[in-house]
């Protein structure tokens, strides 16, 4: 194993200093801590769009909604059992080289590539890896590995532009076993593989297409395997029907077409239609549609597709209210990207069905307070039928080609189960000054069943970052899982303590895109547990490099 681990090293620098050199780059800046529209191309009101040079560098065209997404610049990688998390503050240009190791010798590498190969082909490469490569005591002797890799292309055309892609990722994991000292390792796959299409232009007297597919397979060597294809379109077409003629006064007639297909012991069929009417005015957004769900094997389900806002004060307030509902498949990917311990073999696969959302309201206000302060309060309320739930699996044994020893290993079963939930949701993003940024997310939940099992009493998290000066910055985060609750070895029910994760970090500004950094995970050294007798990794420090070029 150790063999192949330093292989795969070596090929990731290897390919990076290829790429680093290759083509023109593009360097778009993220921006930092200020408001950004979020809308589909569809809804883009020009009539003559320029062609974009590539899927980062689309043309600010004029938005007709007034829906809002914010963030800041920050890093957070905390709370994980396994796995190293990185979306946070890494792309402030589209390429970058993040690569470093811990105090358990645990290697971590993060790798992002854009670069116009043509005029009109642009090509992007993404590549992970993170792994232990010494025994973690908590574990036995366990070792893990986390690898992605994806490329994408973008080609334009003068009807539209292609993106295609290909995502590849590779995690082994070890169970512990009951019945001796060392524990054994699983692999899991998964590769997904697809393209869009989506039309120039806008829907503004016009009608505007997307189409889309792409294909997954998840496996786990040796035992379960997953194929699900997934196929979508989406048309729109929008006027000033009624009202006024202005621009912002616009209605779009559209409608999403979705078909999922999923086969691992037995095969599920999902198409939804979703047609819908949207309304936007100087101080409104309405959207009004209905969900019709058919499904092989269930009922068909019929659901609401309504939600609206309301603005007020020049914009500064949102009141916004959301009802719907859907269905979607189980799928064994979900499931083991959630708990990579469970079965190989489910006990209950025959009942592994859909889930159905059958009541989903939301509603609540969204505040821009200052230039600098954007803040929501708000809360949902969900029924939820055949939900996933992990029960211990006592009966599980794996044998392995290179050992002739029968393995009493320690996983967990799937069980579907029913449930309401109430959340009381809070967030707030602050530029509190020139060199800080803080940021907080609070969630408080209510559950109709009792006991659920790993599902938190509440979840919080806070980020910050300071530049203190041109050479150095930093970062520091917080997460907190409430009181959860989970079925031991014995069929008991155990309540697992609060989580609790602390992570600070350090980057020293070495040369203009060259930068030094140092972090602590899980500084205080917390043993919680994400899955019952599977504790987290406790207290690592990294050092290394992060180069944007």
């Amino acid at each position: 194993m150790m063999k192949a681990k330093i292989l795969i090293i070596s090929i990731l620098f290897v390919f990076v200093g290829y790429l680093a050199n290759a083509q023109s780059h593009n360097e778009q800046v993220t921006v930092e801590g200020t408001y950004r529209p979020q809308i589909k191309r569809s809804e883009r009101l020009v009539k003559s769009p320029e062609k974009p040079d590539n899927e980062f560098n689309i043309p600010n065209y004029k938005a007709d909604t007034k829906e809002f997404s914010y963030g800041y610049n920050m890093e957070v990688e905390t709370m994980s059992a396994m796995t190293y998390k990185a979306e946070y503050g890494v792309e402030s240009k589209n390429n970058f080289l993040k690569a470093g190791i811990g105090t358990g010798m645990s290697p971590i590498f993060l790798f992002r590539h854009y670069s116009d190969l043509t005029k009109d082909m642009s090509l992007g490469v993404g590549v992970k890896h993170y792994s232990s490569w010494i025994g973690v005591k908590d574990y036995k002797k366990s070792s893990f590995m986390n690898n992605a890799f994806n490329v994408m292309t973008v080609n334009k055309f003068r009807g539209g532009q292609l993106r295609s892609f290909v995502d590849y990722k590779y995690d082994m994991y070890h169970l512990r076993a009951y019945d001796r000292k060392n524990s054994n390792g699983r692999n899991i796959h998964s590769v997904n593989l697809g393209a869009k299409w989506l039309s120039n232009g806008s829907s503004y007297r016009n009608l505007y297409t997307e189409f889309g597919g792409d294909y997954r397979a998840t496996w786990i060597m040796g035992a379960t395997s997953e194929h699900h294809i997934n196929a979508d379109a989406h048309l729109a077409y929008s006027d000033n029907w009624f009202g006024g003629k202005n621009i912002d006064d616009l209605q779009t007639g559209a409608a999403d077409v979705e078909l999922s297909y999923n086969n691992v012991f037995q095969s599920h069929l999902l198409v939804a239609v979703n047609p819908y009417l949207t309304l936007n005015g100087d101080f409104y957004h309405i959207h009004a549609g209905l969900r019709l769900d058919l499904k092989t094997g269930d009922k068909m389900g019929l659901y609401p597709d309504i939600w609206g806002s309301v603005f007020v004060l020049d914009n500064i307030l949102e009141f916004y209210a959301k009802l719907g509902g859907r269905s979607k498949i189980n799928t064994f990917a979900d499931i083991v990207a959630e708990n990579p311990f469970v079965t190989t073999s489910f006990t209950n696969f025959s009942e592994f069905g859909y889930e159905k959302t059958k009541l989903d309201f939301q509603g609540g206000i969204r505040t821009k307070l200052t230039e600098d302060i954007d803040a929501h309060v708000g809360v949902r309320y969900r029924n939820i039928k055949n939900s996933v739930f992990y029960v211990p699996d006592l009966d599980y044994y794996a044998s392995y080609s290179d050992d002739t020893t029968v393995y009493h290993l320690q996983a967990f079963d799937v069980v579907f189960r029913d449930y309401g939930e109430v959340n009381i949701l809070a967030d707030v993003r602050w530029k509190a000054m020139y060199k800080l940024n803080l940021a907080g997310e609070l969630s408080i939940n209510k559950y109709t069943k009792e006991k659920p099992w790993y599902k938190p009493e509440y979840t919080m998290t806070v980020r910050a970052d300071y530049q203190f000066d041109e050479t150095w910055k930093f970062n520091a985060s917080m997460t907190v899982m409430g009181k959860r609750w989970a079925l031991d070895l014995d069929g008991e029910a155990v309540k697992l303590k609060p989580a609790f994760d602390f992570q600070v970090g350090a980057d020293y500004q070495l040369q203009e895109d060259l930068v030094a950094f140092a972090e602590i995970h899980n500084l205080f050294h917390q043993k919680y547990q994400l899955f019952y007798n599977y504790p987290s990794l406790g207290c690592e420090v990294f050092a290394g490099i992060k180069y944007r070029f």
